[in-house]
């Protein structure tokens, strides 16, 4: 199946290092400042912010964030998300599914939500919704029930950038709202949207028993256990090799590609999903093989 699946795989499971830390100090190759890294989950609490080992006095220290994006300056961007999101004018979901399939969709909202995506209501907010972007949605609920108190509009990576803009620091990011949308969705087929929702619909206590071992891995940083989540997206086929490489060990390269200038022209916390930090062809050893000192603050 397409990218979505690891990516909410992805976006689920990555949170922790593989040495069982967060946040790197990058130092050497000349650098006049440290600058540093913190891996993020990308469903955690902006609160889990101050758990981070060495994290207030690498924030004091720095004078700007980077992040994947800039969240808060894309304005139009974000427009043009959420039209990435839809479906064309005039489409519905239910056009996409046969009967029997909406029965299940439906079945399945209808106890998610109370109502039906024949509702009038819900069938202009969601049955508009492109058939993948209804999945992470239905997700969401899911992971909200087993997560106590979590709050979607308060999360560790919009936190950073937003404590930044406080502080009177630069924030920037490596790629643009639209790019992230074009990896998500720029060559995604009918089929593929298809697949993304009947699997979530399909394979609920699947689904709540991989969202329960992710939750666990991450809050006992079982480092192994999110190394081996992380991959799984692959060894099930739920992404190829090549989308995993789109979506992790390519923008890694060019994300340290652009690190040296960013790092020379002020000390930066780099905010970036945790699974992109560990293995060969993260950016932990990325750095390393470009010559700098990366070490985990403890």
């Amino acid at each position: 199946m397409r990218k979505f699946f690891g990516t909410l795989c992805l976006a689920l499971a990555l949170y922790g290092s593989a040495n069982a830390q967060l946040l790197y100090k990058i130092s050497g190759n000349g650098l006049k400042e440290a600058s540093y890294v913190v891996g993020t989950y990308h469903l955690a609490p902006a609160s889990f912010a101050d758990e981070i080992r060495g994290m207030k006095e690498a924030f004091a220290s720095v004078e700007q964030v980077y992040g994947e994006v800039d969240m808060l300056s894309e304005q139009a961007a974000q427009m043009k998300m959420m039209q990435a999101m839809m479906l064309p004018e005039g489409k519905y979901i239910d056009d996409m599914f046969t009967a029997e399939e909406m029965e299940r969709i439906n079945a399945y909202v209808r106890q998610a939500m109370g109502m039906e995506l024949t509702s009038p209501m819900l069938r202009e907010q969601l049955g508009r919704m492109r058939p993948s972007v209804l999945a992470m949605q239905l997700t969401l609920l899911e992971f909200m029930k087993v997560t106590p108190n979590f709050n979607p509009n308060d999360l560790i990576d919009s936190h950073f950038q937003k404590e930044a803009r406080k502080r009177g620091l630069a924030v920037g990011g490596f790629e643009t709202v639209e790019f992230q949308m074009e990896l998500l969705y720029g060559e995604t087929t009918d089929e593929e949207e298809r697949k993304a929702l009947l699997k979530v619909v399909d394979d609920k206590e699947a689904l709540l028993a991989e969202m329960k071992a992710m939750t666990e891995a991450y809050f006992s940083f079982d480092m192994k256990g999110i190394h081996a989540l992380t991959e799984k997206s692959v060894t099930t086929g739920e992404m190829t090799p090549e989308e995993f490489a789109e979506m992790i060990t390519d923008r890694n390269r060019r994300w340290v590609e652009a690190m040296p200038a960013i790092m020379e022209d002020k000390p930066t916390l780099f905010v970036v999903g945790a699974g992109h930090l560990p293995g060969d062809e993260g950016v932990i050893e990325l750095l390393k093989t470009a010559g700098y000192k990366v070490k985990a603050v403890k």
